[in-house]
Formats: structure tokens, sequence, C-alpha cells
């Protein structure tokens, strides 16, 4: 079973865990990618912290994955081929 990084409720480092998680399923026109390796910055933090939360009908539901897509950009890749994805924003 596939693993998920996430985090439980709001607050410190402690509130992090590694969980087991569904596997995806692509849709139509969409790229299922297998994430060998990734990394967790202060960007992903900034979630955790609950700093900037969302209110009324953006409200985070727990648990939450930190980070973002992978890519916008993966049209036209072969089964099997590899991917480097770099940063949420490159």
């Amino acid at each position: 079973m596939p693993k998920a990084y996430v985090f439980t409720r709001y607050g410190r480092p402690e509130t992090e865990a590694l969980v087991d998680a569904e596997r995806t399923r692509p849709g139509p026109g969409q790229v299922l990618v297998a994430v060998r390796a990734a990394g967790a910055s202060r960007v992903d933090r900034n979630p955790r912290t609950g700093l900037r939360r969302e209110s009324g009908r953006d409200a985070r539901a727990f648990p939450a994955a930190p980070g973002g897509g992978a890519s916008d950009a993966l049209g036209g890749l072969a089964r099997g081929e590899a991917v480097l994805g770099i940063g949420a924003g490159a």
C-alpha cells in the first residue's frame, strides 16, 4: 500500500505522520507517477503551523498533505518513462 506524509492537525512537527494511503486512480488524460523520493521545505511546513488558516468553505480537512502536485506538464509520456520534478513552482 502506498504511503502519504501528512499532518493530522495544526501544530508542531509531532503532528506529522507517515500513513497508509489509497492508491490513486488516474482519470482520462491523466498519468500516475511513482514517486521514489521527495523532500519537504519550510514552504511545506507553513500550512502545518496553521498561521494562515483557511476559513469557511476552504477549511483544511485532516489528515492533510503538504506540498502540491508534481506537474501539470506530463503529457506525452510513455509507460515506464523516467520523470524528474523539481519544486512545486518549477
